[in-house]
Parts: C-alpha cells; sequence; structure tokens
C-alpha cells in the first residue's frame, strides 16, 4: 500500500512475535527470582544475565520447536467459505498448495468456478453456499457429509460483506445483511459442521478484521461485526477445547481487507449512502466531509493487496500442530494499535488515536 509519502508499508505476520513473547517475560522473570533466591540463600552467586541467558536460550529452543511443527496434509478436507471473493479465491488456492483437499463454497461469480478448478489439482470440489441462506447452509452441509463422513479437518470462513461508513450513514438494512453473512452464517455453518470437526479433531479458522479491536468512525459497521466475531470465537475456543478442537482467530489488516470487496461495488455502495442520507444529515456533515472520510479508507487506496501475510497465517491456522489462538497479520501502525488499545488504559489510547 502507498501512502502519502510514498512508503510502502507491508503487512506483518507477527506469529513468531506473538509466539516468542510470552517464554521470553517468563524467562526473566525466572531468572530475576532464581538469582535473588540464591543470593539470598547464599547458595551460588549468579548474575541476572548468567542466569537468563541459559533460559532463554532454552525457552526459545522449544518453543520455536514446537511452533514448527505440523500435521500431515495428506487425506485432510478443509471447508473454505466465501470463495468469491479476492481472499477466499486466495485461500481456497494455497490450501490446496499445501496438500490439503479443499472443498471450496461459492455464493456467485460463476467464472470464477472453472478458473479455480484450473488452477487447483483434482483434489479440490466446488460447491454452492450462500452462507446468509440457511436453506443453502443445510444443502452444503448435506453434500459436505456425503464427501466426507469420516470427518473434516477445518472450516475456514472466509465469507464477508460490509458497507463503510460512520454509524449514522449506515441504514439499518446494511448492518443486518452484514450481521447475516458475517456473524449469524458464520455461527450456523459452524454449528452445523462441528461433529465433523470432532471426529478429527481439528479446527476451525475464522477471518475477521483488526478493526473489531481498533475501531473507527468510517468502519463502524465493520467494527461491530467482527467485534462480535471476535468474541464467538474466543467463547467457542473455551466451549469445545474438551474435544482437542482449536478454533484459531485471524485479524487481517485494512489493505488486506479490501481484497474482499470489489471497489467499484464500495463506490457505488458509498454514493448510494450519501444519496439516502436525510437533507439534515448532508447538511451536518456536508459532502466534503463525507467523500474524504469514505475515499481515505485503505481499502479504496490499495491496488495490488499482497495477501501473503493472510495467507501463510491461515496456512499456519491450518497446518500447524499447536495452532495460535490469534493471528494478526497486520501493519507495524496496526499492531502497536491494538497493542495499546488491549494493554494500556483507554484514556492512553483516547489521547494517542483519538
Amino acid at each position: 500500500m502507498k501512502q502519502a509519502g510514498g512508503q510502502k508499508e507491508e503487512e506483518i505476520p507477527w506469529d513468531l512475535v506473538d509466539r516468542c513473547l510470552l517464554p521470553l517475560v517468563f524467562s526473566h522473570a525466572f531468572s530475576v527470582i532464581l538469582s535473588t533466591i540464591l543470593g539470598f540463600l547464599g547458595l551460588a552467586r549468579l548474575t541476572l544475565v548468567s542466569v537468563f541467558l541459559p533460559s532463554i536460550a532454552l525457552t526459545l529452543a522449544l518453543t520455536l520447536f514446537y511452533h514448527t511443527l505440523k500435521v500431515s496434509c495428506a487425506g485432510k478436507i478443509v471447508v473454505v467459505t466465501g470463495c468469491e471473493s479476492r481472499i477466499g479465491y486466495s485461500i481456497a488456492k494455497h490450501l490446496d498448495d499445501l496438500g490439503v483437499t479443499v472443498l471450496a463454497g461459492f455464493s456467485r461469480n460463476e467464472e470464477s468456478k472453472p478458473k479455480l478448478k484450473e488452477e487447483c489439482s483434482g483434489r479440490l470440489q466446488i460447491f454452492d453456499l450462500d452462507i446468509s441462506s440457511q436453506e443453502h447452509i443445510s444443502e452444503a452441509v448435506k453434500l459436505i457429509y456425503q464427501n466426507a463422513p469420516n470427518g473434516i479437518w477445518a472450516v475456514v470462513n472466509a465469507a464477508s460483506w460490509t458497507a463503510f461508513g460512520e454509524a449514522e450513514w449506515v441504514p439499518m438494512a446494511a448492518f443486518k445483511r452484514m450481521i447475516d453473512i458475517n456473524l449469524v452464517g458464520t455461527i450456523c455453518f459452524t454449528s452445523a459442521l462441528l461433529p465433523l470437526i470432532r471426529k478429527t479433531k481439528g479446527r476451525i479458522v475464522n477471518l475477521s478484521s483488526i478493526h473489531g479491536r481498533i475501531p473507527t468512525g468510517p468502519r463502524a459497521p465493520m467494527s461491530t461485526v467482527t467485534a462480535a466475531i471476535s468474541a464467538f470465537s474466543d467463547a467457542l475456543r473455551l466451549s469445545i477445547a474438551k474435544w482437542g478442537v482449536d478454533v484459531v482467530l485471524i485479524e487481517a489488516g485494512s489493505t488486506t481487507t479490501g481484497a474482499w470487496y470489489d471497489r467499484k461495488d464500495m463506490l457505488d455502495e458509498a454514493r448510494n449512502l450519501w444519496q439516502n442520507l436525510s437533507e439534515e444529515q448532508k447538511a451536518t456533515y456536508g459532502e466534503n466531509y463525507f467523500e474524504l472520510k469514505i475515499t481515505s479508507l485503505r481499502e479504496y487506496q490499495s491496488q495490488q493487496e499482497d495477501l501473503s501475510a493472510l495467507l501463510r497465517s491461515i496456512g499456519d491456522g491450518v497446518t500447524r500442530t499447536f495452532p495460535l489462538p490469534r493471528y494478526t497479520p497486520v501493519t507495524r501502525k496496526e499492531k502497536i494499535q491494538a497493542f495499546v488499545a488491549e494493554y494500556l488504559p483507554y484514556s492512553v489510547y483516547n489521547i494517542i488515536y483519538n
């Protein structure tokens, strides 16, 4: 993504940082406690560094060993929703390249189905799935049960739709459509496939956005729904951990999020938003302010999004023996902002970012 200053801000997987940060903190704490106790008892005179270095070396070695363990992809069946979007399409292709059997769900865009079949191996199968329709979900689940009676390894919930705009601008119909597709559809489809996932002790991978944790005004609908998806993922993880099933949440950054949506559709939606505002709202905000807020979003500015960070996170979530509960393939600025939002008082976050 090129910003005003011409700098390219790349999204980074951050999985190694997230994996190693806590062991690093614990190693330091252990070193401080051990050196203090031994010094107090007079058993040994060890400096903090002499205890910390072996401790951190051993801890990082074990952490990286567990981090690199992967399951065998042979015979693994993974269901991917939302393959009509560029993100869902790329995920299905990437997982096929890793060697799993992909069942790719499309809700529209017939022309991309044969293209995906041509670009992937013979293992990939395509089925119709409108995630907002309970009837479509029921038919798709029946098909999946027929093709995978012994269970599926994972479901990747990548279907998404959103409208951009401040909360007052977005009609309730748009909020409802977002909730039906992004949240209710994900919950219904995941719940229907849980028996198959329990059989393999597999995992559920939910795609969301970092803006569920760092909301912004022009992304009010997205921030609202993605926060709900994050909460659902955390609650589901606690509920099904006893069966050995992992729930992985992927929080994509702004640049990658733009690949979910067609820019022409986004601009048309923005024009419809403006036309549907009341005269009082138009006079209050002004058309210049409206256009500035909408067109300044990174989702509009990105031309060719690099999905490598997202795809690496998806691959890790599906194939790692011990996946992280949360992956954040975002930029450095977004990672820092999310850290401030989660670990510092809100007053501090408000001063810095609002």
